[in-house]
């Protein structure tokens, strides 16, 4: 059996110490080592891992908390958006009935109501989303009808255009001016001559200048089918194809034309046919 002789030196005794060991032994000894780096380096690996591996599990935990956390903040805000959805339904619905408009069809209104598990989160969301774009729809469809409306009412005579004393009713009465039975197209509101005379409604001035039989004249077009007209006027304070504002002075009162007094002979028209302009006068504005 072959040996291997170790020679090692001693440094406090100052002496060489010889060492006798067997190849065999020898090789273990070495393949030990040799084995056990790698194990070693193994074993560090796989703690370091487990480590690494408990911390991640950790921060997944938290993480996963905080988007539960999350998740129920989201479904609170969701059933919060959802009654307030419900609320502007409701509204929509009530604008439209007083408005006498044509309400939304019943599954369009309820669109977007269900889901508050987890996994209905974001259909819930997707049909939110949807019925706000068909309230945002129905909102302006709403608001281009009440703006028609707005526009209308400005645009409809509704006072009276002088303060003064009706003295003459439309319909048929006999003529100052003939004597005969005749067809009265307006009404005659006495006043002091130079009162200022104001447009019923808004509107464009169809017509200002002198007229025969009803002096100096102004007739406006109120669109919507409305027309007025002012008669026998002392001075027009307009010109033909200006646009006026309801109550905006537009003449005076006189007695210009076939007229025996000073007043004011106040016509409306409505889709080409005379009407009783008592009916379009909402202000209590004049004495009768």
């Amino acid at each position: 059996m072959s040996y291997i002789n170790i020679i090692l030196f001693e440094k406090k005794l100052s002496r060489f110490v010889n060492l006798t060991v067997r190849k065999a032994v020898l090789y273990i000894i070495i393949a030990f080592f040799v084995l056990l780096i790698p194990l070693t380096l193994f074993l560090i690996m796989t703690n370091t891992q487990n480590v690494v591996a408990k911390n991640r599990v950790r921060t997944l935990t938290k993480e996963n908390q905080a988007l539960k956390n999350e998740i129920t903040i989201v479904k609170s805000q969701i059933d919060t958006l959802n009654q307030q959805l419900r609320q502007l339904a409701e509204l929509d619905a009530q604008i439209r009935i007083a408005a006498n408009l044509e309400l939304l069809p019943r599954d369009l209104r309820t669109l977007g109501y269900g889901g508050s598990r987890e996994n209905e989160v974001a259909a819930s969301v997707d049909n939110m989303i949807e019925r706000a774009r068909l309230q945002e729809k129905s909102f302006k469809e709403l608001k281009k009808y009440l703006d028609q409306q707005q526009a209308l009412l400005q645009h409809t005579p509704s006072i009276w255009p002088v303060s003064g004393y009706l003295s003459s009713s439309f319909g048929y009465r006999k003529s100052p001016i003939t004597g005969k039975n005749e067809f009265h197209n307006g009404i005659d509101i006495v006043a002091p001559a130079g009162t200022p005379i104001r447009a019923s409604a808004a509107g464009r001035i169809r017509f200002a200048g002198f007229k025969a039989g009803w002096g100096r004249y102004v007739e406006i077009d109120h669109g919507y089918g409305f027309i007025t007209c002012y008669a026998h006027c002392q001075s027009i304070k307009v010109s033909t194809g200006q646009k006026v504002s309801r109550g905006e002075i537009i003449a005076t009162v006189g007695r210009t034309g076939s007229a025996t007094g000073n007043h004011l002979h106040y016509g409306v028209k409505v889709s080409g046919a005379w009407v009783n302009p008592l009916n379009y006068i909402l202000s209590d504005f004049a004495s009768r």
